[in-house]
């Protein structure tokens, strides 16, 4: 077994992606013939294990590479391996079978820096809810925006400057009325609404669920 490597006050701020002190000498160990760009290092770890409770990120030394040795104290660590994201519900227990792919995990970390808290737990619950319903992955546009592959039957534009997340369905006005619980309005043929809170999560993901489907019916 070989030397074995913790790192304290790591924060995890993406599956499989955490955010560390770690100084450019100690960088070094995991590969001296690394780049050196910027004031922030970035190790690639094949293995590794998360004390989540003591925020300490432990990794045998030759788990690690060195993809850049920056110029100060601060790391970013990221696995080489995807791990099933295990996803909380609003009321803290785990959601079940819920897995988070790339695309999804850039959302949430995107909304977790523009929204206030509050509304990035609301887009954090509305994501969670339908991956416990749709298997998919968000993939980013080129501004805020987000449409959910393969199907792309919903969309989603996070609104920092008002801290609302817009979101269009696919299908008609007319399609939604019937189930629309918020106020919704054209949107070049399909259908627009603001998700503003928590609270209206479930009337979302029903409209979201009413939409249009190309695949997986």
């Amino acid at each position: 077994m070989g030397l074995t490597i913790t790192a304290q006050k790591a924060e995890q701020i993406a599956n499989g992606v955490w955010q560390l002190e770690m100084s450019p000498h100690e960088v070094r160990l995991f590969g001296a013939g690394a780049k050196t760009v910027g004031p922030r290092s970035v190790l690639l770890l094949k293995n590794y294990k998360f004390d989540e409770k003591a925020s300490a990120l432990s990794f045998d030394l030759e788990d690690a590479i060195a993809l850049n040795i920056g110029t100060q104290s601060e790391a970013i660590a990221v696995s080489a391996i995807v791990q099933p994201q295990k996803v909380v519900a609003a009321g803290g227990s785990p959601v079940s079978g819920v897995v988070f792919g790339p695309g999804d995990q850039e959302f949430l970390s995107l909304a977790k820096e523009l929204l206030n808290p509050p509304m990035a737990k609301a887009a954090a619950a509305l994501l969670s809810g339908v991956r416990e319903r749709s298997v998919g992955d968000l993939k980013r546009g080129k501004a805020r925006n987000f449409s959910d592959t393969p199907d792309n039957f919903w969309y989603v534009i996070i609104q920092p400057q008002i801290q609302q997340l817009s979101i269009t369905v696919r299908g008609t006005v007319d399609h939604f009325e019937p189930v629309a619980d918020l106020p919704i309005k054209d949107d070049r043929g399909n259908t627009l609404f603001k998700l503003t809170s928590e609270r209206d999560v479930p009337a979302a993901l029903k409209m979201i669920f009413h939409a249009k489907r190309k695949h997986f019916h």
